[in-house]
């Protein structure tokens, strides 16, 4: 098993010139550094950035990747605390999750937005070769050193895999080798449903799984 030491933290994206070139081809290809906050409550592993995203030169960049919805609509929480919550179970529930939404449409915004709510983002896997953006194609992993990110960074009291694969490869990497050593993380951890297009849930559905984030964001919890 591969280790890599974590990049340096940045509350900015990276520049996406020195990725692009190779995100769809079957070279090596190599994640970003983990964006931290000034104050990080949460942090959110994801597998590996997708083809779009490596373009783009930031996390989530599908554009059908609920990911930034759900963080639209936490952000709405934060600034809107004595709005009513929105009842996941009503036939009206995709409108009023989009009524009590801000839209994250660029990258700037995006990271105001985590920022904002103290969400630190990296990926289990620091680098690979992976042609396309299925999880499926991933093979000759290199892992990032998520307990090193974790003791570098103590602020930070959940962590959260975003999707099946992530939270695999975290046990593989991670999880495993310290109940061997009876050691454990330093924080909670959660593992939630993927985001991700090929998750074809509700957004409803989805959100009633990333409300468990809500408590250590200092949110209040909507109706489930």
């Amino acid at each position: 098993m591969r280790f890599v030491k974590t990049p340096k933290a940045s509350s900015t994206a990276p520049a996406p010139a020195e990725h692009t070139a190779r995100a769809a081809s079957t070279e090596r290809i190599v994640g970003f550094a983990p964006f931290i906050p000034p104050q990080p409550r949460v942090l959110i592993l994801g597998s590996m950035p997708s083809v779009k995203s490596l373009e783009q030169g930031f996390y989530y960049a599908h554009p059908r990747n609920r990911f930034f919805r759900i963080i639209g609509h936490f952000l709405f929480l934060q600034r809107h605390p004595q709005c009513p919550p929105v009842d996941l179970d009503s036939p009206q529930a995709s409108e009023l999750i989009a009524e009590q939404t801000i839209a994250l449409l660029t990258v700037a915004a995006r990271q105001e937005a985590l920022n904002s709510l103290g969400i630190a983002l990296y990926d289990v896997i620091y680098s690979c070769v992976r042609p396309g953006s299925l999880d499926s194609n991933i093979r000759d992993v290199e892992y990032s050193d998520i307990l090193g990110l974790l003791q570098e960074q103590p602020h930070i009291k959940l962590l959260v895999t975003n999707g099946s694969f992530a939270a695999q490869a975290l046990q593989r990497s991670t999880l495993r080798p310290l109940q061997k050593q009876a050691a454990s993380l330093p924080c909670s951890y959660l593992s939630l449903p993927s985001t991700s297009p090929a998750n074809t849930v509700k957004l409803s559905v989805l959100l009633r799984s990333y409300y468990q984030l809500l408590p250590a964001l200092g949110l209040s919890r909507a109706k489930s």
